[in-house]
Parts: C-alpha cells; sequence; structure tokens
C-alpha cells in the first residue's frame, strides 16, 4: 500500500469527494505538517496540486507518493523567500497545467521564541521576510495570473496567532496579524473580479512546527489539554478547512480568517 495512504483508503472513497476535480493548485511549504496534508487532500479531492518546499527531496517523495495512487501531482522547490523562486515556480505551474486555480501560502517560520524585550532585529527580519514579504511576494504573483482569468482561490495560512497574541512571540505574532491584513486588503480589491482571498487560521495543531515551539512535549501536550477541544488537532483536520475554502462550497466567503483552534480563542 502506497505510503502516503491511510489504512483504509480506497481511492473511490467518499471520505474524498471530487469537489476539486480539474482544479490545479499550488501548496508551499509542502514537505512536512498542515502544507503536506494539505496537498494530499487537495489531490485526493481530484486538483493536480503542485507541491513546493525549499527540501527537494521530501517534496518529490510526496509527489511520488501521489502520483502512485494515480493523482497528479508535480514537485517544484521554491524558497518563498526569493522572490524568482515564487516568479518561478509560478510561471512552471502555468507553462504545466496551463493555469493556477488554487494556491495555499503555507510555508513560514516561527522565529525565536523569547521575551518581548530579547527579541533582536535578526529575528524579527527572518520571521517578516518569511511570513509577510513571502505571502505578499506569493499573493501578487498568483493574484496576476487568477485575475487574469478571472476566477482563483488564495488561502493564507495566518495561525490563531493573526487573531489573539501570546507571550514571548512578537515577531510572529505580528507577522501573523500582517497576514490577516494582507488577507483582508486583497479580497477587497479582487473579490469582484472573481478572486477570493481566506485565511486558516489554526491552533495548537500535532506537526513538526509546534513541536519546535514548545520548550517539551510536556509543556505541549498540557497546553492542548487545556483548550476547549481537550486536545491538539491534527494537520489532516486543517487540510480539509483548507478543502472547503478551496471549493465552490466557500463561494461566498472572502476576506475571512477562518479560526481551527478548537475553541481555544472563544474560551
Amino acid at each position: 500500500m502506497n505510503a502516503l495512504a491511510p489504512a483504509a483508503f480506497v481511492a473511490a472513497d467518499n471520505r474524498y469527494p471530487q469537489t476539486l476535480l480539474g482544479k490545479v493548485a499550488i501548496v508551499t511549504g509542502a514537505s512536512s505538517g498542515i502544507g503536506r496534508a494539505a496537498a494530499i487532500e487537495l489531490a485526493r479531492r481530484g486538483a493536480a496540486v503542485v507541491v513546493s518546499a525549499r527540501r527537494r527531496a521530501e517534496i518529490e517523495t510526496l509527489a511520488a507518493g501521489l502520483r502512485d495512487e494515480g493523482l497528479d501531482a508535480t514537485a517544484l522547490p521554491c524558497d518563498v523567500t526569493h522572490d524568482a523562486d515564487l516568479s518561478r515556480l509560478i510561471a512552471e505551474t502555468r507553462a504545466s497545467y496551463g493555469r493556477i486555480d488554487i494556491a495555499f501560502n503555507n510555508a513560514g517560520t516561527e522565529g525565536h521564541f523569547a521575551p518581548f524585550l530579547d527579541q533582536d532585529d535578526r529575528t524579527f527580519d527572518l520571521v517578516f521576510e518569511a511570513n509577510v514579504r513571502g505571502v505578499f511576494n506569493a499573493m501578487r504573483h498568483e493574484g496576476r495570473v487568477m485575475l487574469e482569468q478571472g476566477a482563483g482561490v488564495i488561502i493564507n495560512n495566518a495561525s490563531m496567532g493573526g487573531v489573539i497574541g501570546f507571550q514571548n512571540a512578537a515577531p510572529y505574532i505580528a507577522s501573523k496579524h500582517a497576514v490577516l491584513g494582507l488577507t483582508k486588503t486583497a479580497a477587497l480589491e479582487w473579490f469582484a473580479r472573481g478572486v477570493r482571498v481566506n485565511a486558516l487560521c489554526p491552533g495548537i495543531i500535532d506537526t513538526p512546527f509546534q513541536d519546535r515551539i514548545w520548550p517539551s512535549a510536556e509543556a505541549k501536550a498540557a497546553f492542548a489539554e487545556g483548550t476547549v477541544a481537550g486536545r491538539a488537532g491534527t494537520a489532516e483536520e486543517m487540510a480539509r478547512v483548507v478543502a472547503f475554502l478551496a471549493s465552490d462550497d466557500a463561494a461566498f466567503l472572502s476576506g475571512h480568517g477562518l479560526l481551527a483552534d478548537g475553541g481555544y480563542s472563544v474560551a
């Protein structure tokens, strides 16, 4: 059985309704976590998926696994902090598939978690280069193509940290608030022209990214247990939210930051 597939996976299983059949999707930061899960979900729902990240080996393995399932997947390396990489990603996707219908701008970095006064310019610049400028430039490239087509969906990964604050994470939190600002502004300008722009705002999710930001597995588990849901979310749960936002089921949603945080932010 393909290593990507859950034990009971069947290609025709209605857990993967073909809501994105014929669509072309780009996922950045697809080498692990939410990005990887989203790429798999979008592909299984019928989209041709271009998986992108800095780590070539991981995305090539992912794309090969999806092709083994009979799905359409291509790996294109990209560092979102380099605008030339983003330009090439968009150009090569369009050259291969003729259009871009969905873009999940997921790539980003957490930076260094420390008290506010211990944060430095280097960390601030690193975080904003990836999380804000990277998303901004990706949206500009994607938006040009989608506006020319007269249709498209952009989904940015903003985190619940784009809505609420956390101690010891000033650059990261500020960057995710900025992502929501970019999302709302583009949505206002592009919705009437056929392009929807929304954001996913995950809470604590069981991913390698989350493993890096907690001082210990025990601290992460304690936080997760203290949420309304009583647990961390899964990357697959976030992927299904991405698939919803990408589909026509979300046709009247634009400029929205969808909180998928197990109720944490409303407790």
